[in-house]
């Protein structure tokens, strides 16, 4: 009986793990559970021998309060990854590339402050905030990602109580290692130097005043 549970579950492991629209879905949900946003893909191609996954014209859906839909729209995204890590502590990506990355930033204004936004940084100024708690994990899972890529990259910034829109064009970005462990380059640092671009490309100088002031570097 016990080899014939092994055995069905054996199975159901490689129908699952071959199988590319099963595997699509799943890569799909676990994203969005990742991102705490709704992770939508038109198209998504995987090739085994290559070892690359390729996500094609991804959205990442806008809490329903902002303007925009999306608070990003990105036509490619391309993946090669390490198989052999993915079962260690540390699971390893060895490209990672993005291609016409359309970031939309938008937030509410007071008193010359940004005091909410939609990327949740803002909202982190207050003082009576208190952070998320997660639940222990046995074992934290980190990640490495070896090279990254940003190409043709767009932001259109937007003030909730204002119809004017501010749109830059970003400059092509090169990253390597980045990581959730403070011995690599972090992934938080990484967005510091986007918004770091953004900043010095936005014309408007109460928005760049804003965006200093809100997101202190």
């Amino acid at each position: 009986m016990k080899k014939y549970i092994l055995f069905s579950l054996f199975i159901i492991f490689i129908f699952v793990a071959f199988n590319k629209t099963i595997l699509s879905k799943i890569i799909v949900f676990s994203l969005s559970k990742w991102v705490e946003r709704d992770f939508l893909v038109k198209e998504v191609n995987i090739n085994y021998s290559a070892k690359e996954i390729v996500f094609n014209f991804v959205e990442i859906r806008n809490e329903d309060k902002f303007f925009y839909n999306n608070i990003f729209e990105i036509d490619k995204i391309q993946l090669k990854y390490d198989l052999s890590t993915f079962l260690t502590d540390l699971v390893k990506v060895d490209y990672l590339f993005f291609e016409n990355i359309k970031f939309f930033l938008e937030f509410d204004e007071m008193d010359e402050k940004i005091v909410d936004d939609n990327i949740g940084l803002a909202i982190k100024n207050k003082k009576n905030y208190e952070p998320k708690i997660y639940p222990k994990k046995r074992k934290d899972k980190n990640f490495l990602v070896k090279k990254t890529e940003l190409i043709n990259s767009k932001v259109f910034i937007k003030s909730l109580g204002n119809d004017k829109e501010i749109k830059v064009n970003l400059s092509n970005m090169s990253f390597f290692k980045i990581s959730n462990k403070s011995e690599f380059n972090h992934y938080k640092n990484i967005f510091k130097i986007i918004l770091n671009d953004i900043f010095f490309k936005v014309p408007d100088q109460k928005m760049k005043n804003l965006i200093k002031k809100t997101y202190k570097f």
